[in-house]
């Protein structure tokens, strides 16, 4: 098995024990989350609020674009708008087979931002900002890689911060978005017919 494979296997096994278990019961989900969620600053909330909601969208799809403008960095822009489709359609499919709820539907929540009503596993955040970051560490951009991997990591803190995740949603969001980045990037990225449209973009 190649080494990526097992960051789905253990996605995998981590989802079926979350569908036995429930979010509630995982070990260490709910202390994980109190730890972090009741323990904000109040200083601190501006910002984490700002990247749990502006995170994902505000800043990957500027960054796409603008990787995108120029030739050299073109072909960086197109691996992230695959990766992100993939990861947009697996993280739907999961979250409807999973059907789990977010923390205040169980237990107390310092909720900083409205409540969601979709499910809550995986988070969806934490899925595209893992997927597009691992994605640009494998490009070798080495500075906007470290940069955008910092941000996905406060992305990914923050949806615990601000009330509206659970801690294991993020880890398996992150497992999840890792795999798929690294499976299209040694697998399905040497097909001829993304090779071929590759080709005609970069013309």
């Amino acid at each position: 098995m190649k080494y990526y494979n097992f960051l789905l296997l253990l996605f995998i096994i981590i989802s079926v024990f979350v569908k036995i278990l429930g979010e509630i019961n995982f070990p260490y989900n709910a202390f994980l989350f109190q730890l972090i969620n009741y323990n904000q600053n109040y200083f601190l909330n501006p910002l984490f609020v700002f990247f749990a909601i502006y995170g994902r969208e505000y800043v990957w799809i500027p960054l796409v674009l603008i990787l995108f403008i120029f030739s050299k960095t073109r072909k960086f822009s197109l691996d992230l708008v695959a990766t992100f489709i993939i990861a947009i359609i697996l993280g739907e499919i999961f979250k409807f087979l999973l059907a789990q709820y977010r923390p205040f539907d169980y237990i107390h929540s310092n909720l900083l931002i409205s409540e969601k009503n979709d499910f809550s596993y995986p988070s969806g955040h934490a899925l595209i900002v893992s997927t597009g970051s691992v994605t640009l560490l494998k490009g070798n951009i080495k500075f906007l890689s470290i940069i955008m991997l910092i941000e996905a990591i406060i992305v990914s803190y923050a949806r615990i911060y601000v009330g509206v995740h659970w801690p294991i949603d993020v880890i398996s969001g992150w497992l999840l978005g890792s795999w798929i980045s690294l499976f299209y990037l040694n697998e399905i990225k040497k097909f001829e017919f993304i090779k071929k449209l590759y080709l005609l973009v970069k013309a």
